[in-house]
């Protein structure tokens, strides 16, 4: 409970200070990339909230209750497995909560994750209740997408914008959630804080040996991608495919091209750089079109990797 907030700092302090003031707002609206720590954050801030000194403390009964899952006046709500949206009911169920009166203490804390993916009727059952709060309700929303979010709703909401983190934060972070398994050494923790690229929470697979030796042996074998062998690259993408997620297959492919793709091509090399503009391009699609289109991961990614390698070398 009285965990260190890496990186956002700055929106526990000015929720500490607006719970010290009294002057708490019914509604914070925490927004920024997935993968940052904006669920931990607001299940801090819930912790600030319910503790009897306000400090997160992690030894009253209000911190244990809330480290067991078991608070009696903290509701937390999202996107439930399977479906596509949070839906009216859910929403219905949370308003319902913060009308209650409390059991321990003055306040009832809602911690709603995925504020995104709310329905059209959801997201008019929630804009009701932030019209007329009740005493003493607090709602914690959590939000990858802000634009997806109905004006109507984020006008009513204290907005918190939520940063990546710097590196030596997400280093921080990574070796403690590595070390739950088997403490990294320098090449994992350099690799998963080069793949986080400020989001820690995108590479917690990284927990898995299996993904990180993998990916090490991926960096590998595509670091000179013109020159590579292709019978080891097509043996591993058999080997991995259902192992290793596949933005990070494609963040590590795509990560010695980026350079390339920021030189100045005069009128002789123009084609061919516009060629390996298009094969990047169709790279950073790859994990979309296997869902979108329900595609064979292995075949295609092997053609995305040819079609690279090829307009990698007529850059040459």
């Amino acid at each position: 409970m009285n965990s260190e907030v890496f990186g956002h700092q700055l929106v526990e302090q000015r929720f500490i200070e607006a719970l010290t003031e009294g002057r708490m707002h019914h509604a914070w609206l925490l927004y920024g990339m997935k993968g940052i720590g904006k669920h931990l954050l607001a299940e801090h801030m819930a912790g600030l909230l319910m503790c009897e000194s306000h400090s997160a403390c992690g030894a009253c009964h209000g911190c244990k209750m809330l480290v067991a899952g078991s608070h009696p006046d903290v509701f937390r709500a999202g996107l439930i497995e399977g479906k596509r949206d949070v839906n009216i009911e859910q929403v219905r169920q949370m308003l319902g909560f913060l009308s209650l009166s409390s059991s321990e203490g003055d306040r009832h804390v809602v911690i709603l994750d995925d504020a995104e993916r709310l329905n059209n009727q959801a997201a008019n059952a929630l804009l009701k209740g932030l019209e007329e709060p009740s005493a003493g309700s607090v709602l914690l929303m959590i939000c990858a997408d802000l634009e997806r979010l109905p004006a109507t709703i984020r006008s009513r909401c204290m907005l918190q914008q939520c940063m990546p983190l710097p590196d030596a934060d997400v280093e921080r972070v990574l070796e403690r959630i590595l070390a739950e398994d088997h403490k990294p050494d320098a090449a994992t923790l350099a690799l998963a804080v080069e793949l986080a690229d400020g989001c820690p929470g995108t590479v917690t697979c990284l927990q898995d040996k299996k993904v990180i030796d993998g990916l090490l042996l991926w960096r590998q074998l595509v670091a000179e991608l013109g020159s590579a062998d292709i019978g080891r690259v097509e043996s591993w993408i058999s080997q991995h495919i259902t192992i290793v997620p596949h933005a990070l297959i494609v963040r590590i492919l795509l990560a010695p091209v980026y350079p390339l793709l920021q030189q100045q091509p005069d009128a002789a090399a123009f084609k061919a750089h516009e060629l390996l503009h298009k094969a990047v391009h169709d790279c950073a699609r790859w994990p979309g079109d296997v869902i979108r289109n329900s595609l064979r991961a292995a075949p295609t990614l092997l053609a995305t990797v040819l079609a690279l390698r090829s307009a990698i070398r007529a850059m040459a």
